[in-house]
């Protein structure tokens, strides 16, 4: 059976009303069969309140795991709670990403944060960093998706955002993100015939 890892932050735990739940992974699975390919594995690997900077602590646990994809998702922290500047986001990416096949990986941007609920945030840093990751990702030849950039097309952005924390995806938020993952897995598979 092929292996998608989610290598990341609360984001990939698929954090509901508080507490982690199966919802993305579920929504990931489910698109990935509705598009002809089923028979995949979800490794969880995201972890709470992490930074870029406690992801590189354990990329071995994500190497070990022998993904025949690698989702990673880090950022938010970094810039929610300024513990990382963006040039050592930008330095922590850059390792994780040389830890994998670069066809293997999909690197997902922070995004977008409703700061009416979640008043510490910033949309321009979170922005900042989404470049960020996009020009990291740009070198390294990585497929990126622009979480900030897709949520933030739409009308109500805020749609996508659950209204307990600000922060995590809404139930939409999270369909929308698993069929995210779920094209950029389909057009690699697609790539290697």
């Amino acid at each position: 059976m092929k292996k998608i890892v989610l290598f990341g932050d609360s984001l990939l735990t698929g954090v509901m009303n508080g507490e982690t739940s199966d919802i993305l992974d579920q929504y990931i699975l489910d698109e990935l069969s509705e598009m002809g390919f089923p028979g995949y594995q979800l490794i969880k690997l995201g972890q709470r309140g992490e930074t870029s900077s406690d992801g590189v602590k354990r990329i071995e646990e994500a190497v070990e795991a022998e993904g025949d994809f690698v989702v990673i998702s880090f950022g938010t922290n970094d810039s929610l709670n300024l513990k990382n500047s963006v040039d050592l986001f930008g330095e922590n990416i850059e390792q994780m990403l040389r830890s994998f096949d670069a066809a293997k990986i999909i690197l997902l941007t922070p995004g977008y944060v409703n700061t009416a609920i979640r008043t510490d945030g910033d949309n321009e840093r979170q922005q900042i960093f989404a470049e960020r990751a996009k020009q990291v990702a740009e070198v390294s030849g990585v497929n990126v998706i622009d979480l900030y950039h897709h949520m933030t097309v739409y009308p109500e952005p805020n749609e996508f955002i659950q209204a307990a924390d600000g922060i995590h995806p809404s139930m939409e938020g999270y369909h929308f993100l698993g069929a995210l993952i779920a094209r950029d897995i389909k057009e690699k598979l697609l790539a290697e015939g």
